[in-house]
């Protein structure tokens, strides 16, 4: 998603922004009825009839106009009506502004700075839920430092709320929310939101919570295990971790990341796949796509005892 930054002479607004580079798109939206159109829809959803009395010309020219807008993606049906034994069909714009920047060519040799990395289609999709309106929704939430839950753990995840909270404020384009909470100070209103949980239950009480919901479920008596119940796999390893998207057991209509592995090195794994490998998180576990559940083990690149790259084992 991209935000046009619409600064006003008392106050500043984040408008969600459609950005269009093919001028093919762009020949087709400033068409001038088509443009008023599309300036129409973005204060509301109009039918046909509608737009045809705003701008005294006929329905059928109206009609035609909104179905190419539609094939472009720039305006939806938002529902349908029956007036007078009549289906009336409502529009509205995608999105509240539009800009258009002209492609920079592969074969330029007029500039040499790095063309901007954007999420694919399925990882914007995966995320949605978590940014809305040029704020994120929700919490990322820490095991506590100090010793808590049945296992009486302290958690050591604090400084993968930096890189995590890094990468989510590159999708942003502004916040000054204080988003991060601790599995102790969570209050119950906040359980029910979206939710970015992260360590595992040994040290989060919250993973521990939503263990059961999990498609890679955390082993709690005995050694640290995930067993996978989509493949049948375990996995014992240290370095190994899995980044897992379900419904938020505290609330169906909101989502829950839990980005967590067998021990701090398999966390911080799971946090670099997140984080480097969002497009191949969102296609889903090897074994059923549908579901957005993936194992990693880390690996040191580099040979500096740090977990600096990861390979996908499910």
């Amino acid at each position: 998603m991209s935000y046009l930054l619409l600064k006003e002479r008392r106050i500043n607004r984040l408008l969600p922004t459609r950005i269009i580079s093919d001028p093919k798109v762009a020949q087709l939206l400033l068409q001038p009825t088509r443009w008023k159109i599309l300036s129409e829809l973005s204060y509301g959803e109009k039918c046909a009839k509608d737009l045809a009395e705003t701008f005294h010309t006929s329905e059928q020219v109206i009609c035609y106009h909104l179905r190419e807008l539609e094939k472009a993606g720039l305006v939806v049906l938002e529902r349908t009506v029956r007036k007078r034994g009549a289906m009336a069909k409502y529009y509205r714009a995608e999105e509240k502004a539009v800009a258009i920047i002209p492609r920079r060519g592969s074969s330029s040799t007029t500039s040499r700075e790095p063309m901007e990395e954007t999420l694919s289609e399925p990882a914007s999709k995966m995320l949605d839920p978590f940014i809305s309106k040029g704020h994120f929704n929700g919490h990322i939430v820490l095991g506590s430092p100090d010793a808590h839950g049945i296992f009486s753990s302290r958690a050591r995840c604090g400084d993968r709320a930096t890189d995590l909270a890094l990468f989510i404020g590159s999708l942003l384009p502004v916040t000054r929310e204080s988003v991060v909470r601790l599995d102790t100070e969570l209050s119950e209103q906040e359980s029910a939101r979206n939710l970015i949980v992260v360590g595992g239950p040994r040290v989060n009480t919250v993973t521990m919570a939503a263990n059961e919901w999990l498609s890679i479920t955390y082993e709690l008596t005995g050694r640290n295990m995930m067993i996978s119940r989509l493949s049948g796999r375990s996995y014992a390893g240290e370095e190994e971790g899995a980044v897992q998207l379900i419904t938020n057991p505290n609330n169906q209509d909101s989502k829950m990341f839990v980005i967590a592995g067998n021990s701090y090195l398999g966390t911080r794994a799971a946090v670099l796949a997140f984080i480097k490998y969002t497009d191949e998180i969102a296609k889903g576990n090897t074994t059923n796509r549908k579901a957005i559940a993936r194992v990693v083990t880390g690996l040191d690149v580099n040979s500096d005892g740090l977990v600096d790259d990861v390979q996908f084992l499910e």
